[in-house]
């Protein structure tokens, strides 16, 4: 039972499907990156364990990672597109949400692990090659509708 305990059993992943007006930011993973490298995809990482102020630390988490990679602010009103929850070969549980995020300041730019950075428009989503589910994710930010 300890190991169990010291194990990670869960990990939580936070995506930013970012939008301005009627674009959505994506981002090109580095060539040095171990999963997907070179690919397009959307800012998003781990929730850290912490003992320190756990209140809004998905929203806090989202934030920190959209402008670590991308130099974007993001505006505090989220809302949740969907869950991608799965369970790894090695038992690990990946909770994993995708968020709709509204710019809110920052010039875009290509920072932590990206090497390229664009704002692209709905008809534009064919002409990049995508990390897997990451199209399906965008064209939910594109089709959300507040109902």
């Amino acid at each position: 039972m300890a190991d169990f305990a010291i194990n990670k059993t869960h990990l939580i992943l936070v995506n930013a499907v970012v939008k301005k007006g009627d674009r959505i930011l994506i981002s090109q993973r580095s060539w040095e990156e171990t999963h997907e490298p070179g690919k397009w995809t959307i800012p998003g990482g781990k929730v850290e364990r912490t003992n320190k102020e756990v209140w809004n630390v998905i929203e806090k988490t989202l934030a920190r990672e959209v402008l670590e990679e991308t130099g974007v602010k993001i505006k505090k009103n989220v809302a949740l597109l969907l869950n991608n929850t799965f369970i790894r070969s090695t038992g690990q549980h990946v909770v994993a949400f995708l968020f709709l995020c509204y710019w809110m300041s920052g010039e875009a730019k290509p920072l932590d692990d990206t090497i390229s950075i664009h704002w692209i428009k709905k008809e534009e989503i064919n002409n990049f090659k995508f990390a897997p589910n990451v199209k399906k994710y965008i064209k939910n930010g594109f089709d959300f509708k507040i109902k």
